[in-house]
């Protein structure tokens, strides 16, 4: 009996294909720094999202934490690099990262990759003054809001207990000394 379950197993399972979440790309310089992208990403996003009196009236902040939460999610679970990150950490930052677009106002099926892109520009506009730049990257898709209700949410982000916890998870195993061998 259980070597005929176990013989059935294959077929059973050779229909279930897993879900691999929508991944971004990040250049080293779109979070305003010239050093791994991953490692920013990380510690942006750890930073801000541990206490929201961090990005409270800092727009560029919380765009950078923004986008550099919704890029991690989708790099620590996809890249072979990030295989030692628990299961349960990638799956608390996919989490985190739904916990954010609904913060935003940006839907679920949003490409990955044009939230990514848009905020970070938003937040390089914002540093640089030029704040017609910064919403009109805040306007239309991926953005189910006006571009002024977008710049609002990023001056007056709330707590996002999700995107804290898997941040800080995420930040504490990269940071591992037992792990950095990796790095």
């Amino acid at each position: 009996m259980l070597l005929a379950t176990i013989a059935v197993l294959p077929a059973a399972c050779a229909g279930f294909e897993p879900v691999v979440p929508d991944t971004a790309r990040l250049t080293t310089a779109q979070l305003g720094s010239g050093f791994d992208p991953d490692v920013t990403a990380i510690n942006q996003a750890q930073w801000a999202f541990a206490d929201s009196g961090r990005t409270y009236g800092r727009p560029i902040e919380a765009a950078r934490a923004a986008a550099s939460l919704e890029y991690v999610a989708g790099q620590f679970y996809t890249s072979p690099r990030w295989s030692r990150i628990s299961a349960l950490t990638k799956e608390q930052l996919l989490q985190g990262r739904v916990e954010v677009r609904a913060a935003l106002g940006i839907p679920l099926n949003a490409p990955s990759q044009a939230v990514v892109d848009h905020l970070t520009a938003a937040g390089n506009a914002l540093a640089a003054g030029d704040q017609p730049a910064a919403l009109a990257l805040l306007s239309g898709p991926p953005f189910t809001t006006s571009a002024d209700q977008v710049l609002n949410r990023l001056s007056n982000m709330p707590y996002l207990r999700m995107a804290n916890v898997s941040t800080m998870r995420a930040a504490n195993e990269l940071f591992d000394s037992s792990t950095t061998d990796r790095f």
